[in-house]
């Protein structure tokens, strides 16, 4: 049991018994998808459109989270998660596929990258489990794995799969055409993780500096040619449906509520977002709502989230990260051309519990430089910050699960 809870080596009969914790954790959040009309996720509907030969969506269909465009239903979102779905719904039916308990299968193999990328970085065996349970239970991947009966959380732990899966490449056999491929499914499941790219050309110019990688310009070849196939079919995909390649359709999404009116007025990406965005992100804390004549009943959580900082503030060991500096400095540039982008956006996350959904589109590097940083800050203050993430967002959860 000590040698579980510590990932100390862990053996196939281990895994099995770790990887079935994780599963039995989620099975409320299994069971809760046919109760949050999760069977009209559109990246379900889109893969059935998909095998009927079409890339429009039913004309019955009546959701948010949809593209009205000259008609016709699309989604607007990059449509590689409904590619992994392709097989469930062809073999289920539509009707019949359950994306959270899909996400959870892939979560159990982000487990395992994560397991694999802190032995390859070499990180001290008593702070792996700590940053194990960090990142899937003290972050917004938690929030994401429960609520991937919607089309963005589903995207988030697809994304984050291909994140981890580059960065275990990199870690590992470098073949570059395969990070680029990586890179490549990680952009068609979130645009902005296409800056990962800054991550792998710095490492390929820092094995180069240092003689260790064999270099050669048929890698850096390798690895642009393959991204750019995935961005090139991109772009053609956008322009099958819009007669553009460069609109991604996001400007005829069907927005409502709060969202509408600032799209409606302000349109999808504006510097007017900047201030509330940034807020959004370093400083918004911990926040029940309250209501009533005395203001002392709870109404819910607050949705539009908690900042990085407030929720998971572990990742603070980050800043201490001890790695060579072309490495770092592509790493850093990754996170904060990704962030810089997310700052102009009309929407920081909304609905989320407990976290900056967003930061679901770096976090797999994040977590890299705060476990080379952890030995810098003492062991108790990181298990510390840890466990009060893991309190934290069982709290919200909880309070989210009873007052909403």
């Amino acid at each position: 049991m000590d040698r579980l809870v510590k990932f100390e080596l862990p053996s196939q009969n281990s895994w099995l018994i770790l990887l079935g914790a994780f599963v039995i954790i989620q099975i409320p959040a299994v069971i809760n998808f046919y109760d949050n009309t999760g069977g009209n996720n559109p990246y379900i509907l889109f893969a059935d459109a998909l095998l009927n030969g079409q890339i429009v969506l039913s004309p019955t269909v009546k959701l948010k989270d949809v593209i009205w465009f000259e008609n016709q239903y699309y989604l607007p979102y990059p449509p590689l998660p409904s590619l992994i779905l392709l097989p469930f719904v062809a073999v289920f039916g539509a009707a019949n596929v359950n994306t959270v308990a899909v996400a959870t299968l892939i979560g159990c193999i982000s487990l395992f990258l994560t397991y694999r990328i802190l032995v390859r970085l070499e990180i001290d065996k008593d702070y792996i489990n700590w940053l194990m349970m960090g990142l899937f239970f003290g972050t917004g991947y938690w929030f994401a794995i429960v609520t991937s009966h919607h089309v963005y959380a589903f995207a988030h732990i697809t994304s984050v799969m291909f994140q981890l899966l580059l960065i275990h490449e990199l870690l590992g056999k470098r073949r570059w055409w395969l990070v680029g491929i990586y890179i490549g499914c990680t952009f068609l499941c979130r645009q902005l993780t296409i800056f990962y790219i800054f991550l792998a050309l710095g490492y390929m110019y820092y094995l180069f500096r240092t003689g260790k990688g064999n270099i050669k310009v048929s890698n850096f070849l390798a690895l642009c040619g393959t991204v750019g196939i995935f961005v090139g079919f991109y772009l053609f995909y956008n322009f099958v449906r819009f007669g553009n390649p460069l609109d991604t359709g996001y400007g005829y999404i069907v927005y409502i509520g709060l969202l509408g009116e600032r799209v409606n007025e302000y349109g999808v990406f504006s510097a007017r977002y900047f201030l509330f965005n940034l807020y959004a992100f370093l400083i918004k804390g911990f926040n029940i709502e309250f209501f009533g004549p005395t203001y002392l009943q709870i109404k819910d959580m607050d949705l539009w989230g908690t900042s990085l900082l407030s929720a998971s503030p572990f990742f603070i060991a980050s800043l201490k990260a001890s790695w060579p500096a072309i490495l770092k400095t592509g790493a850093w540039l990754t996170i904060v051309m990704i962030v810089v982008v997310q700052l102009f956006y009309h929407n920081n996350g909304y609905h989320q519990i407990n976290t900056y959904r967003f930061s679901l589109d770096f976090l797999p590097m994040l977590l890299v430089l705060t476990a080379l940083g952890a030995s810098a800050l003492p062991k108790w203050l990181l298990k510390g910050m840890i466990a009060y993430a893991l309190v934290l967002n069982l709290v919200g959860f909880v309070i989210h699960y009873f007052y909403q």
